[in-house]
């Protein structure tokens, strides 16, 4: 299931395509720069100004590349505050 998971959220970024992905995952690194613990969705909407993904299921490659570059490790989970308070993975910066 979880690698179905992953496959979509890959498919979902590359339909966004290459411009998208290189400026979703600047922002991502650099939030990771800035504070300890954090969700997708807090990356999301503190950068207004970058396009939204056709499909949210993006933000998850987004993450799971910096998880893979030693950026962000999960940590935990948090409610999300959008989408009827889903739990979502709670990324720990290596950053800071």
């Amino acid at each position: 299931m979880l690698k179905v998971g992953l496959e979509r959220a890959k498919q979902a970024a590359d339909h966004a395509g290459d411009q998208w992905k290189a400026a979703a995952y600047q922002a991502f690194v650099q939030y990771a720069r800035e504070h300890k613990a954090f969700t997708t969705e807090e990356v999301r909407k503190a950068n207004p100004t970058l396009p939204a993904a056709p499909d949210q299921r993006a933000w998850g490659h987004i993450a799971k590349s910096a998880e893979r570059a030693e950026i962000v490790e999960a940590v935990g989970f948090k409610r999300a505050q959008s989408s009827n308070g889903r739990v979502s993975v709670l990324w720990g910066s290596t950053l800071i």
